[in-house]
């Protein structure tokens, strides 16, 4: 008898560490279709050339087509929107965004103006000339999502590099998180008049 009890206790924590396994499992699945090229873990990627219509950098979300995230809140989550909408609701729907987004950008310009010059990131980044063009929006687009992470000189009067370096209080607070530096600089270092160029 002892035998079975034991052989019928292994029988149902086999049994239910299985299906606990395929539960996790199927939980965690993710699947994201998108065009080619690397996407975040939002299914967020760059669009440089503007192909979606919905500026430099959009998401696919759970299947759905190209769309941005306003305020950093998924349109589609928790089914806020169907896939039932009219071409004409999505299009609405795209302008609104698009309009709320070109918004957003102006704000962002205007705050990160001691650090960013449209003018100053397009004649010392060759790289972005033939890619962006001289579109201040897209150059600040591409500065606040790559440029600031990468180092680069927005403007004649701040050189991340020259920031961090004379700032050691801060190097031991954003170690190599070079957007940190600029974001300090913009709401407080400026303020404080700390060396940055």
């Amino acid at each position: 008898m002892k035998r079975f009890k034991k052989f019928g206790t292994a029988l149902l924590s086999c049994m239910m560490l299985t299906a606990s396994f395929t539960t996790v499992s199927n939980m965690t699945m993710i699947t994201a279709e998108a065009h080619q090229g690397r996407t975040d873990a939002q299914g967020g990627h760059h669009d440089y050339k503007n192909k979606s219509g919905l500026g430099s950098y959009h998401y696919h979300c759970g299947g759905h087509e190209a769309h941005l995230h306003p305020n950093g809140v998924c349109p589609y989550k928790n089914g806020a929107v169907s896939n039932g909408n009219t071409s004409s609701q999505t299009q609405t729907q795209t302008q609104a965004q698009s309009a709320g987004n070109q918004n957003q950008v102006a704000e962002q310009m205007n705050t990160y103006q001691p650090v960013f010059d449209a003018n100053y990131y397009y004649m010392n980044n060759p790289d972005l000339q033939s890619v962006i063009g001289l579109d201040s929006q897209k150059l600040f687009e591409h500065f606040y999502t790559c440029g600031m992470v990468e180092g680069r000189r927005a403007s004649e009067n701040f050189d991340v590099s020259v920031y961090k370096a004379n700032n050691p209080d801060l190097a031991a607070v954003f170690g190599d998180d070079l957007k940190a530096y600029y974001t300090h600089y913009v709401q407080s270092g400026q303020l404080e008049n700390r060396v940055c160029k």
